[in-house]
């Protein structure tokens, strides 16, 4: 069974010029903060964005061009301590804090390469996309667990 068998088509997705406050109010109904995926305006993806990735937005070692040099001390801020000015709210973009080296999985792509991306890599969501890398949907654990279960006979919905 291939990915595009079991993806959710129906994604929200946001282009690297939202603000984060846009993004907070987006997201802001949800129970957890989802892994939201960043396209180009063509749709293809170009990065994702994680609660995590929001976080590390204001901590001051992980922002702009030092989050990249792996012998800096990585003490984590309190997250109520840091000092977050409201204009910042309209000043960050997703393309300021947006993950760029993601993992995602081809929609041609077996059910069990997809789980072993997800193991692998410690994920519940991944990215699907095309061979052209436009983005066709995401795909989790769970939706895994419910094909299986399907399968089985044990879920007949």
């Amino acid at each position: 069974m291939q990915v595009k068998e079991i993806i959710k088509k129906d994604v929200v997705k946001v282009k690297r010029s939202v603000s984060l406050k846009n993004l907070l109010i987006l997201f802001k109904d949800f129970h957890t903060f989802p892994l939201v995926p960043v396209v180009d305006e063509k749709d293809i993806l170009v990065g994702i964005v994680s609660l995590q990735n929001v976080i590390d937005a204001f901590q001051p070692h992980k922002a702009g061009p030092f989050r990249t040099i792996a012998f800096l001390e990585r003490d984590e801020a309190d997250m109520f301590d840091l000092e977050i000015l409201s204009e910042v709210g309209s000043l960050i973009l997703v393309d300021d804090f947006m993950e760029r080296g993601y993992i995602s999985v081809e929609e041609d792509s077996s059910l069990e390469h997809a789980y072993h991306l997800m193991k692998l890599h410690s994920l519940d969501f991944l990215p699907v996309i095309d061979r052209a890398g436009k983005l066709e949907g995401m795909i989790g654990v769970f939706d895994l667990i419910l094909m299986l279960f399907r399968q089985k006979g044990v879920l007949t919905v």
